[in-house]
């Protein structure tokens, strides 16, 4: 256990380590040279493209961007770690693993109130709304995918042998799948449907 929690640590430390390099690199290069080649560039000052928010619910769903990044990392580390613990048979990494599933049960409720609170405001473009709708609906099937996998692990307890780990882990796979594809609609709708070439 001690060692688990020593590697999840130094992972943690590495990649926020990384992160801070690549924003120093992105930040050092000299932006001139960009901006020289644009041609027809509007300047746009901060409140004109959408507006002030328009009430509490249009502020509170403003904070979903900064929250949507929880619970994909939380069910992709959890993915992870219950395949360690319970594909494997890792008991250190089964203990593990409830805390991360509580992490990631946790981190959709934030997410999805923002969310609902965000779909609300949203502009009426119908291609958007399609967008919003189908991104919604797989994040509703996640939440429920999550939330049983939270379930049949309470209800098993330590004993999540046989045929329900299985469904467990088939529980926990879904919902990671489904989450990244939901994650894909969602920047649909804010850096346009062609923005992936798929």
């Amino acid at each position: 256990m001690r060692r688990l929690a020593i590697f999840v640590l130094l992972a943690g430390f590495t990649s926020l380590a990384l992160a801070l390099v690549l924003a120093t690199a992105v930040y050092a290069v000299d932006p001139t040279p960009a901006v020289e080649q644009l041609g027809d560039v509007q300047t746009v000052a901060p409140g004109e493209v959408e507006g002030k928010p328009s009430g509490l619910s249009d502020l509170i769903g403003r904070l979903h961007p900064a929250l949507v990044h929880f619970p994909i990392a939380w069910l992709v580390g959890l993915a992870l770690v219950d395949f360690v613990g319970l594909a494997l048979k890792r008991e250190a990494w089964q203990r593990v693993g409830i805390f991360v599933l509580a992490g990631t049960v946790l981190s959709l409720l934030p997410t999805a109130a923002t969310g609902l609170a965000r779909a609300a405001h949203m502009p009426s473009d119908p291609a958007v709304h399609a967008l919003l709708v189908t991104h919604r609906t797989l994040n509703f099937v996640v939440a429920a995918l999550v939330l049983a996998a939270f379930a049949l692990r309470l209800w098993r307890r330590t004993r999540l042998q046989g045929s329900w780990r299985i469904v467990y882990l088939a529980l926990v796979f879904a919902a990671t799948s489904l989450v990244l594809v939901a994650a894909d609609f969602g920047g649909r709708m804010v850096y346009g449907p062609d923005y992936l070439p798929w």
